[in-house]
Order: C-alpha cells, then structure tokens, then sequence
C-alpha cells in the first residue's frame, strides 16, 4: 500500500462501520498573500493583513508554541511521564510528516485566536490514529444531534459527517457551547478603524505633495498654471522627495499652511487604535511594541511577564490542554498534558541561587541536586553526593530526670498503704496508694 493509501485508510473503507476522515491533501492557504489593496471588511480570511493584529496573534503563537508539552500519568504517589512509548508522546512530537509539535500548537492557538475554533483531525489506518491535523474552520459546521456532536466537512463540493472519535475541538469563549466566538467577527468596527487608519497614513505619504503651502502668480492662464503644479509636484511630490528645496523664479510666491489639529493628533489615533487590538486580542500593548505611557525598570518588566502568563497566555493553555486530556483517544486512562511554563516564568540567575539554597536545605528543602541540575538543563553529575535524609525521625526526647528521694513516710489506713515521697526540704514529691491484692 502507497503512502496515500496508508493516510487514507483504503483498508478501512470496506468496512461500513467504522468511518474515519479523509486523507489530508494539499490545503491552499487561509490566508491570501499580503497586498496593498486596501481592506474593505475585515474577516478572517484577512484580518492577519493588519499589523497589529498580525502581531498580537503571533506573539500568542510564538509563545505557547515554545513551550514544552508534555505528557503525563496519574499514579497514587503523584505523577510519572508517560514514557516515549506512550501514543500521545509520539503524535504530539510528531503530528505530521515533516511537522512538529511546535507546528500544531502554534496553527491551534492561531485558528483560536483568529476563529474562536480549532478543529484537529485524527487520521487513522487499520483503526489506530497515525496523524493529527488542522482542519479549516470554515469548511466545519457543529449541530447537537440528541446527546452527540456531528462535526460536518464541506470541502471540494463532498460533505461528510463525523464524530468526537475523528475530530478533536477545541473552542476558544462561546455562547452556545458549540462554537467558540471569533475576535475578529465580534470585534469587525475596531479592526476596521485600525485598517483605515493605514490606508489613510499610506495615502497622506503618498500623496506627498500635500499642500504645505500655496503656490500664487499674478497672471497665467490654465495651462501654465498646470504646468507649474505638474513641475511643482514633479519635483516634490512623493516621500522620496520629502524636504527638498523650493526654487521659485519669477512672480510665484509660496504661501505655507499650518497643520490643523485633527493632523497633529493623527499619531495619538493609531497608538489609540493599536492599544484597543491588543485589548481585543487580551495581550498587553508592550508585547507588540504599542506604546503603554508608563517607564518600564527591572522590577515591573518581571511583574508585567508574569501578567502576560496569567492573563494572556493561561486561558489558552487550560482550554488546550482539558481537551487534548478528555480526548479517550490520544490520553487514556490516567494520561493528560500538561505544559510546562517555568520558561516564561524562569527568574534571573540570582533569585533562581536563592530559591534552590533553599530547596537544598537538610531539614526544611523539597529538591535534590539532580533535580535542580535537570531543571537547569545541565548533564548530570559523574559522582553526586548522597542525598540527605530530610525523612530521619527526630531523636527521642531524653527521660526526665528522677526526683531525688530523701524520706519516704509509709502510712497504712485500713487495708491501704500510702507512701509519702519528700525530697530535701520536706516538700511532698508524689503519693503512692497500694491496696493488697485481692
């Protein structure tokens, strides 16, 4: 069987029962090239022509992408990796040919942001699954049919229906629990404003004639004074031409124009504009270089990082790994994901001597050295010393001194012996009552 035949499960199409997805060809992409065309309405399909979309998209990428994914399983003690023969380990490190996990978490956390949705194929031979994939959003319609979820693929004029068991959803905020609601279909009116933004500074440099004056004579008639405008804007116009001095002869004199107001606050309208995306976006506007009015030191830059993980990156993190964990298919059992985010959250070389002084400590420490030397990605050591045993019980408390016993007074009262214990300056230590056994 050929490599196609392989990816698309010809063994399988004659059994009636089972159904699996098609083979993943060749897909043009969601994304048509970048032109200077302006934008007319902002959708999916073009939203990522906008800078600062393009960056508060990318800097949510880049960064989950990056991050190791591992995988796990649950014992009674805590948790173990799950081991390089686990499935799971094998299709996320290699979803695809010639892909690799930093491919599909980045193209996942791109259909999310862009549309609300992020749809993973499961492509399988002779029942097992053999390659994940991103499927096109806008080729994928959701319905609730009873208590299943229908998953139906309209590509090259064929539809087909499938289920939980070919594809793998994941949603990004929704309102009906079967979509995720796309930032850029809520949010069209501020993505648009941001584009015409451009398209109005591209046509302000442009045209960079734009009267900075006026040009007066006394006399000519229209076809000199075209000819002057054309010379005029001939030699001034454009932005390569931009400042160049003005030579004048004859009766023509120049009249300079003041900018108006709405052209000095022009720069505060794009800062305006930029800040507003990256809000859509939930990414802070000194990720994506946008200007934040506040000075930036040592301390409040980690403070900030820190935020960017909490408040950008984590809601994306917990959606992306619940799913792939209550996916039966790729973790089952006690198996989930987890990503690992000390990276991001990595302090600097003396904080980190602080922390692990601390986690060395005989009695109070969590670490040992081996430990501390693979979360520094260091080799690990020819001959390490004997670990200490933080676990050792505690000795025992040393007995009380006896009381010493200086006169002892026997009593007898009845059947019972009572015996008065002094010690050296008659002062009662204890009594002791007997009774004869019976």
């Amino acid at each position: 069987m050929g490599l196609l035949g392989y990816l698309r499960g010809d063994d399988l199409l004659q059994r009636e029962e089972e159904r699996s997805l098609p083979a993943p060809t060749a897909q043009p992409s969601l994304l048509p090239p970048y032109s200077g065309t302006p934008i007319r309405q902002v959708s999916t399909s073009n939203v990522l022509a906008i800078a600062d979309a393009f960056a508060c998209v990318r800097v949510l990428a880049d960064s989950i992408s990056t991050l190791p994914l591992k995988v796990y399983r649950r014992i009674p003690a805590g948790r173990v990796p799950a081991g390089d023969d686990s499935r799971a380990v094998q299709l996320l490190n290699r979803p695809a040919p010639g892909s690799t996990s930093v491919d599909l978490v980045s193209q996942i956390v791109t259909h999310l942001v862009v549309h609300g949705d992020a749809f993973i194929g499961k492509f399988r031979s002779d029942g097992e699954i053999v390659q994940l994939g991103l499927l096109d959003p806008t080729q994928v319609q959701v319905e609730l049919n009873g208590r299943r979820v229908l998953y139906t693929i309209t590509s090259g004029g064929q539809r087909s229906e499938h289920g939980p068991e070919d594809i793998l959803h994941i949603k990004a905020m929704s309102a009906d629990g079967l979509r995720g609601m796309s930032p850029v279909a809520q949010c069209r009116s501020a993505l648009g404003l941001n584009e015409n933004l451009r398209e109005s500074s591209r046509q302000y440099f442009a045209q960079g004639s734009r009267p900075s004056g006026i040009l007066t004579t006394p006399y000519g008639g229209t076809d000199q004074i075209e000819r002057v405008a054309a010379a005029w804007s001939a030699r001034h116009g454009g932005v390569e031409n931009m400042h160049k001095v003005a030579v004048l002869t004859g009766d023509v004199s120049f009249t300079p124009i003041a900018f108006s107001a709405d052209d000095s606050q022009f720069l505060q309208q794009r800062e305006l504009s930029t800040r507003e995306i990256a809000r859509i976006f939930r990414v802070p506007a000194w990720a994506i270089d946008g200007a934040t009015g506040d000075s930036l030191t040592y301390s409040n830059v980690q403070e900030q990082a820190r935020a960017l993980v909490t408040y950008s990156l984590r809601p994306w993190i917990v959606r992306i790994e619940r799913a792939i964990t209550n996916d039966a298919d790729l973790c089952p059992g006690n198996t989930y994901v987890a990503f690992e985010l000390d990276g991001l959250l990595r302090s600097d070389a003396a904080s980190r001597s602080e922390i692990y002084t601390r986690a060395l400590d005989p009695e109070t420490g969590w670490m040992t050295r081996s430990e501390i030397r693979e979360l520094e990605d260091l080799a690990p050591e020819a001959n390490p010393p004997e670990p200490t045993n933080r676990t050792a019980p505690l000795s025992p408390a040393p007995p009380p001194p006896p009381v010493p016993v200086v006169n002892v007074d026997v009593h007898r009262d009845g059947r019972v012996t009572r015996r008065v214990v002094r010690d050296e300056q008659g002062q009662i230590q204890a009594i002791e009552e007997e009774e004869p056994a019976k």
